[in-house]
């Protein structure tokens, strides 16, 4: 009797060892752990998708791999709030550990764009075998926050692991070499993970011995040049004799049509593909970061998206006009760090709101020509441009402190502004320059094209 009454006020740990019963339930520290590993392995699945996007080639599957990476990002978003609300570290405080980030590189660098999908069947189905375990092991009652958060979760699964697998079955459905390739990734991946359930790191400083990598050249993430159906989707070379965009007339059949902003919206995969890059090599920001430029990346997707159905159910096709691409140009390794502050600078705080009186007049036009559809793709475009200058705003800054270069969200405008002005030549002295920045209709007349609202 005296030997319970003892128990009561002793910890879990101590309670086992008294009297030898394993413990059957979760604490909440025990489901904070569980979901803080499910959370690294959503985010970096995340981050190897989204990396991925500007190396493959068609447009559907670019969209919809951006688009499950996005998925992935707000998984990883749900655990994030739910990790929250347990007691135990902070996920905010935490890197990625170096182990996870590294079973998922190594399982991304793929040689090709379907042996890519053969390894992210791999981490799939691997990552969703984690949810339904640890489904098993919550308290329908005690838990009911956490299994709330699993079944939204768990509500992507079969659309994800279909759709990636019919990307690598038709892919070598007619090609031996390629199905030899996929099946040989595919092989590998399994080794990683294989090796990642039996040896993860359970100390600091201990290590994983890792299969020997294939030798083979990586086609992704992050490509120096990305993929592109340039016959579907022409790509617009600039020649200096325009320096507006939108400017040459020979990008669009619709350059003296209010439906011209339907091809502006078509191109915005550029946008997108370069915010991948930025998803993929920023490192260490808030985790709220993630999360907003995961859902500015998709709304750039759903922009292009939308541009392209238009202009298709309107009876055009996509190559009478002419594109841009996102990728840098050159690696990761060797970008100037400034490229990726300078890049989200200029698309938050020149490029979209820029755009915001051209797609107020569009809107307002398309209703007027009793064009509802155009009029409301217009409408909700604004909609998510504001919600990506606010998200300038408050990151902006932060990416410049990334490489000791502290600024404030007001400088960081200004900044891209004039370096905008600049790439114009529309000043001739840096004073001159600061007071045309400062005039913010007088830049956008500067900095974008006007459309012809009275044509249709």
């Amino acid at each position: 009797m005296n030997e319970h009454r003892d128990v009561n006020i002793m910890d879990q740990d101590t309670v086992k060892a008294r009297l030898g019963k394993p413990n059957r339930y979760l604490r909440p520290k025990d489901t904070a752990a569980a979901l803080t590993a499910l959370f690294w392995e959503e985010f970096e699945l995340s981050r190897a998708v989204l990396g991925w996007v500007p190396a493959v080639k068609e447009f559907e599957t670019k969209g919809q791999t951006a688009r499950f990476g996005y998925l992935h990002n707000q998984h990883a978003k749900l655990l994030y709030a739910r990790t929250g609300e347990l007691p135990g570290p902070s996920l905010e405080k935490q890197p990625p550990p170096a182990y996870v980030r590294e079973a998922f590189e190594r399982s991304s660098l793929a040689p090709s764009e379907a042996a890519f999908f053969a390894g992210y069947t791999v981490m799939l189905r691997r990552l969703y075998d984690g949810y339904e375990a640890l489904q098993y092991k919550l308290d329908p009652i005690l838990d009911a926050p956490t299994l709330d958060v699993l079944r939204m979760i768990v509500l992507d699964r079969q659309a994800m692991l279909t759709w990636a697998h019919d990307q690598i079955f038709f892919a070598g459905s007619d090609n031996a070499a390629i199905a030899e390739e996929v099946a040989a990734w595919q092989r590998y991946v399994d080794q990683v993970w294989h090796c990642y359930d039996r040896q993860a790191p359970r100390e600091s400083g201990s290590t994983i011995q890792w299969p020997i990598h294939p030798e083979v050249e990586a086609f992704g993430p992050v490509p120096s040049d990305s993929a592109w159906n340039a016959e579907r989707f022409p790509i617009h070379i600039f020649t200096g004799q325009y320096k507006t965009a939108y400017e040459d007339p020979s990008m669009s059949v619709l350059h003296d049509s209010i439906k011209q902003m339907h091809y502006i919206n078509a191109t915005e995969m550029g946008a997108a593909e370069s915010l991948c890059y930025l998803y993929y090599g920023a490192q260490l920001l808030p985790k709220p970061f993630y999360f907003d430029l995961a859902r500015h990346l998709w709304d750039e997707v759903r922009h292009c998206q939308m541009g392209v159905r238009r202009l298709e159910q309107m009876g055009y096709t996509t190559s009478q006009f002419k594109y841009f691409k996102g990728s840098p140009g050159k690696g990761l390794q060797d970008l100037a760090a400034e490229w990726f502050p300078d890049m989200y600078a200029g698309l938050t705080m020149v490029a979209e709101p820029c755009s915001f009186i051209k797609k107020r007049k569009s809107a307002e036009q398309f209703w007027n020509f009793d064009d509802g559809l155009s009029a409301i793709h217009c409408e909700f475009d604004m909609a998510d441009e504001r919600m990506h200058v606010d998200f300038g705003k408050v990151w902006g800054p932060e990416l410049y402190k990334q490489i000791n270069n502290i600024i404030t969200a007001a400088e960081m405008s200004e900044r891209a502004r004039i370096r905008r002005i600049e790439e114009l030549g529309a000043a001739s002295t840096d004073e001159e320059a600061r007071k045309i920045a400062k005039n913010f209709p007088g830049f956008c007349g500067l900095s974008t094209v006007e459309l012809n609202y009275s044509n249709y």
